[in-house]
């Protein structure tokens, strides 16, 4: 429990309840329903968004599923997507990224990649939860090196799907690199 919020990972028991949140976004960004991060781009653009829905429902009725839910009262109002990192192998496959040289002892074992709150609950601050909620089952499961890509957008008034640079410089990450014109990597050991 995160002040007076439920935190729930994402597994068949929560299917409904994720489906119930991405359906009333049409399945938030385009249709997206987080699966962008999970396959890779050729994959993606393939898939319809029905076939992204059905990806996640596959995924959390096999456990293979990556993410939790954030709960006010029963209802679910937000998303982390976070994970192994290996199973989020596309952040990595940026040039930017490969070009990087990380020590052994910064080797992400967990990433968070998408966060994301309802529409109707926004200007409440509840962004940082499931952001505070992944940190804490992360720890719980072992800790380790956590990356996360956030989009520094000039001038956004919201963050994106990503979270912010400032929410999670919040949490204690620290900016790694800059890769490409908005995507910034950031760190923090847990």
């Amino acid at each position: 429990m995160i002040e007076n919020f439920e935190v729930k990972e994402f597994t068949h028991e929560t299917w409904a309840d994720f489906d119930a949140l991405f359906g009333k976004h049409k399945g938030v960004s385009g249709g997206c329903w987080c699966t962008f991060n999970l396959v890779s781009s050729s994959q993606f653009n393939k898939m319809t968004r029905d076939e992204r829905k059905d990806l996640q429902h596959q995924l959390a009725d096999s456990d293979q599923s990556c993410g939790l839910m954030i709960y006010d009262a029963e209802v679910p109002v937000g998303w982390c997507q976070y994970g192994p990192a290996q199973n989020f192998t596309r952040l990595e496959r940026a040039r930017a990224y490969q070009e990087l040289s990380i020590p052994d002892e910064w080797k992400p074992k967990w990433r968070i990649s998408c966060i994301f709150v309802d529409k109707h609950r926004r200007r409440e601050g509840l962004s940082q939860l499931p952001l505070k909620a992944a940190l804490e089952i992360i720890k719980q499961k072992g800790g380790g090196v956590v990356e996360a890509f956030p989009f520094d957008i000039p001038g956004a008034k919201r963050p994106s799907y990503t979270g912010s640079v400032k929410m999670y410089a919040l949490e204690g990450f620290e900016e790694v690199a800059r890769l490409g014109k908005i995507t910034v990597l950031m760190r923090k050991r847990v």
